[in-house]
């Protein structure tokens, strides 16, 4: 027997032919459970009268009632909205109402600054010689 032989005849080929076996009885067991089945005697009859028997409406449903943590969840979250959107709006107000302050106490520095320098500004004028309408 050459080296060649001897390799080919190894465990591994041992293993692969295992492999080969079981799965072609498997495929053989799918093809088995796959096979066609032909319907029960009168199965197309009793699908016919179930079908054309009594509808959904005319029977009793019965339907659980809603759970009580459903329905308040449902209203605590609307609160929270609401909540929110009140806040919100409130602290942008707030926000407006400093911005208005900021520019009221910037306008009103800028005032006295400019009277200021007009008040410096006569008085130099004066000191000259100038006397603008008193």
């Amino acid at each position: 027997m050459s080296e060649q032989e001897k390799k080919t005849v190894g465990p591994e080929l041992v293993q692969d032919v295992a492999l080969d076996l079981k799965l072609a009885e498997f495929e053989l067991q799918l093809a088995q459970a796959m096979r066609r089945v032909d319907a029960p005697e009168g199965f197309a009859a009793r699908v016919m009268e179930r079908a054309d028997g009594p509808t959904v409406s005319s029977k009793v449903v019965v339907m659980r009632p809603r759970l009580r943590a459903q329905v308040w969840v449902g209203g605590a979250i609307a609160a929270m909205l609401a909540l929110g959107a009140f806040v919100g709006e409130t602290v942008h107000v707030r926000h407006q109402r400093e911005q208005a302050a900021l520019a009221t106490q910037q306008f009103e520095a800028a005032v006295r600054v400019t009277d200021q320098a007009l008040d410096k500004t006569r008085v130099q004028l004066e000191r000259a010689g100038l006397n603008f309408g008193d």
